[in-house]
């Protein structure tokens, strides 16, 4: 029938257009509202306007008087600027009309963010919150909000809150539990029975990695050490779908379940894996067939080694040269081309990330020494001690923390020494002869 009547196809671009303002600012494309008047009579919003005037609110003496629609295009981008500069995506000025991508602004077009989950973040986004609320603020998201909980899902779905290991605030009735119950559910790979709750699952997950990243991205930008080290684990929990309390070597496709719930019985520390030869492993697990390929196994994980020179430079700036190893065997089918490592330095309490690098190991040098150069600031009165940590993108456990001792540092005088005046005989100017 819609073939036969030709019905004309009208545009839902109103609806989403701060979102795609904010995507055209953070390119740099659009800098001003007349950019975005100019920018807008591209889209087939502005053809439909034309086409259906009333439709989009639209008179037709307003037509008459203004038959390009400057000043309604104005009027839309003015509006879709002011929402943006409350969400603190943009700055706007309204005096010139100009407009200014933020960082958070960055982070919301580079994952497809709505303004509405990027206030929900903005609100809720703390220096220091659990992981029980941090599920929580990704089930708030807008992505999920026309999900609902249905009659015949409700027994399925508390069974699985009784399972999962997060405990949630919110009763069954509410659909972000329900967002939150399944997130969890497919982490814990957790079987489902219902099919439309399957469906609900695949949603969520979709969506899932990529809010929180964006989540890290926002405590990274803030420089909230500790909820960017949660984020980024619990980005790596949702590729993994599996659990911080687990074993790391269930990031290895090739070793046997079985294996690996023997390991995670034992509750034996994994950095002693590290000084355990095959027959050891083995016989750890009493399985000594399996000694030798997890000991293969266990190299390969990807994992850094860190040693550091520290220089002051004044009193207030810290010059840091720091020793890159790789301590790890590469393997092309396990690695790629390509690991990623987020360097970190943090204060003595963890708080304040001071720095970070996005550290990139290619596989060609994957048997060498690196070298990054950087500057840290120091503060009044000096701390004891700050931390330059390595952390994997995508190995879960993947850590190395290497506390900086700043106790024994010189640090150059507060007041320059004074220059010795000496007893010569002023020369006048026109010795200069110019």
């Amino acid at each position: 029938s819609l073939m036969n009547q030709q019905l004309p196809i009208e545009s839902q671009f109103i609806s989403k257009l701060p979102e795609n303002l904010n995507a055209e600012v953070a390119l740099g494309t659009v800098t001003s509202i007349d950019e975005g008047a100019r920018w807008l009579a591209y889209t087939y919003l502005y053809i439909r306007m034309l086409q259906n005037p009333s439709l989009y609110g639209v008179s037709l003496e307003e037509l008459e008087q203004d038959k390009h629609l400057l000043e309604r295009r104005l009027a839309l981008i003015h509006s879709a600027a002011l929402t943006l500069d409350k969400s603190t995506l943009i700055k706007y000025d309204r005096r010139s009309g100009k407009l200014q991508s933020t960082q958070i602004g960055c982070i919301a077009s580079h994952y497809y963010c709505t303004t509405d989950t990027m206030n929900t973040y903005n609100r809720l986004l703390r220096p220091t919150i659990t992981q029980i609320e941090l599920f929580r603020i990704i089930s708030l998201s807008s992505e999920f909000k026309y999900l609902t909980v249905r009659a015949e899902e409700k027994l399925e779905l508390q069974l699985l809150l009784d399972k999962v290991p997060v405990p949630i605030k919110e009763t069954i009735e509410d659909p972000a539990a329900k967002v939150n119950v399944l997130l969890q559910a497919y982490i814990s790979q957790l079987k489902l029975e219902g099919f439309v709750l399957m469906a609900d699952m695949v949603y969520i997950t979709q969506s899932a990695g990529r809010l929180v990243r964006t989540i890290f991205e926002i405590c990274h930008h803030h420089g909230w050490c500790e909820m960017t080290e949660r984020a980024l684990s619990l980005s790596k929990m949702i590729d993994k779908r599996m659990w911080g309390s687990m074993s790391p070597l269930r990031q290895f496709n090739k070793i046997p379940s079985e294996v690996i719930r023997k390991i995670e019985k034992k509750d034996f520390l994994w950095d002693r894996f590290y000084d355990l030869e095959p027959h050891e492993i083995g016989e750890v697990i009493h399985a000594p067939k399996m000694g030798k390929v997890l000991h293969k196994f266990i190299h390969h994980f990807a994992k850094l080694e860190l040693s550091v020179h520290a220089q002051p430079i004044t009193r207030s700036m810290l010059r840091i040269e720091l020793t890159i190893t790789p301590d790890f065997k590469w393997d092309q089918t396990i690695h790629g081309n390509a690991e990623a490592f987020w360097i970190f330095v943090t204060d003595a309490d963890n708080e304040t990330i001071l720095h970070s690098e996005y550290f990139i190991l290619n596989h060609r040098f994957a048997e060498e020494e690196h070298y990054l150069k950087f500057f840290v600031p120091l503060f009044d009165p000096l701390p004891p001690h700050y931390y330059i940590k390595a952390i994997s993108d995508r190995w879960i456990h993947s850590e190395t923390i290497l506390p900086l001792s700043l106790m024994n540092l010189i640090l150059p005088e507060k007041n320059p020494p004074p220059t010795e005046l000496l007893d010569l005989q002023p020369l006048p100017l026109s010795v200069l002869k110019n």
